[in-house]
């Protein structure tokens, strides 16, 4: 799989980073279960179809333009067909910005663009069909992004959730919730309210999220094996960790890594 990732340069404060994932299937289906990444991203599909399931069961279609990635558990996604995605990664605690909404309400959402794009979604999906290079592409969707946000946003952003979610990032999803709300001066009530409506999720969510993906990213590395790591990422024990894993990716670490392929492996180290 190729995976193709820019900074954003106008919106750097609200942007994690843009991305092009492109794999060729030669007509054949590709399964594999994708982790949360605790964001709010945007997917416009340029490849063939891309179906989603929560339990590995029952699908659904992804829009052609899509709002998604607010997952609190692990996804199934089955390709049919060649893989050419291009994706918005927005910065925890900046998405609502966009939607103009509180990101509870897309929380586990699969969604079609429209609902903040409107009329202007397929028109985007055609505008990047036509250009060719995936730089170009992600250039081309932060200028339209830019000039969303001078329509939509009414109030300046509020960037102590925003901090907050770093804070976590930065601690590889270890830091307390208690610490976390005292470091930003409001009640522990007010706090968890702030966040769920900015980042989509509660702050335990969160970080059970950041703790779980940090410890897959570094183990999938290989050179290291699970005791090594459990102190690292604070893991009590390995039941903890089991715990977690059964909690996101509805199975062990065993069987998750044991089903890895490449196309899974990839969107580990994408975000």
């Amino acid at each position: 799989m190729q995976v193709f990732k820019t900074q954003p340069q106008i919106l750097k404060d609200y942007i994690q980073c843009f991305y092009t994932v492109q794999q060729s299937l030669n007509n054949t289906c590709d399964l594999h279960q994708r982790l949360p990444d605790g964001t709010l991203d945007i997917v416009f599909n340029l490849g063939g179809r891309v179906l989603i399931s929560k339990d590995g069961i029952s699908y659904t279609e992804m829009a052609p333009v899509a709002l998604t990635g607010l997952y609190t558990g692990g996804r199934f996604i089955q390709y049919i067909g060649d893989v050419h995605l291009v994706g918005v990664v927005f910065k925890p605690g900046f998405g609502h910005l966009f939607v103009q909404d509180s990101l509870a309400f897309y929380q586990d959402c699969l969604v079609d663009a429209s609902v903040i794009f409107g009329q202007r979604a397929p028109v985007l999906l055609e505008q990047l069909l036509d250009i060719n290079d995936e730089a170009a592409k992600h250039q081309f969707l932060e200028v339209f992004l830019w000039q969303l946000l001078q329509e939509k946003s009414r109030k300046s952003p509020d960037f102590r959730m925003a901090g907050a979610a770093q804070q976590i990032l930065n601690t590889h999803g270890t830091t307390g919730l208690e610490t976390l709300q005292k470091s930003h001066y409001m009640s522990e009530r007010n706090f968890r309210r702030k966040f769920v409506e900015m980042v989509g999720m509660s702050p335990k969510q969160y970080s059970i999220i950041i703790r779980l993906k940090s410890f897959c990213k570094r183990y999938e590395l290989g050179g290291i094996t699970y005791a090594e790591l459990l102190t690292e990422f604070d893991y009590e024990d390995y039941s903890h960790l089991t715990k977690d894993f059964q909690k996101i990716a509805g199975t062990t670490p065993s069987d998750y890594f044991g089903k890895l392929n490449k196309v899974g492996a990839g969107f580990i180290h994408l975000i």
